[in-house]
């Protein structure tokens, strides 16, 4: 079949470099750097104010419980909780969700209640 004006149709780019992307994996680990770079942002801010990533953490959970159906407030205020120790602290999640069942239970030491945040 011919073409009806005699105009070849062109099926290759007009690029004159290779796409950066071709080699398959390299747009992945080319988004490492800046991935990292906002999570670690982020961590410095949460640590650097840890009541405002216990109100975020609180949030996720009071949005969570909802879609689930339990009680949403005490699921928030857990949350918050939660993460106000990691963000404060720099407790990881098993250690914070220990203490705060210590705390719901009555049991939480005072000296963890009163530890101060370290700068």
């Amino acid at each position: 079949m011919s073409n009806p004006k005699g105009k070849s149709i062109k099926t290759e780019t007009s690029s004159s470099t290779e796409s950066a992307f071709e080699g398959g994996s390299y747009g992945l680990r080319s988004l490492e750097g800046p991935i990292g770079d906002v999570a670690r942002g982020t961590w410095t801010f949460f640590h650097n104010i840890p009541t405002v990533g216990g109100a975020v953490v609180g949030g996720v959970g009071i949005v969570v419980a909802m879609e689930i159906g339990v009680g949403e407030l005490l699921v928030g205020l857990f949350a918050s909780y939660i993460g106000y120790r990691i963000f404060a602290y720099g407790e990881s999640l098993t250690e914070a969700v220990e203490k705060t069942i210590r705390l719901e239970e009555g049991i939480l030491q005072d000296k963890e209640l009163m530890k101060p945040v370290p700068k």
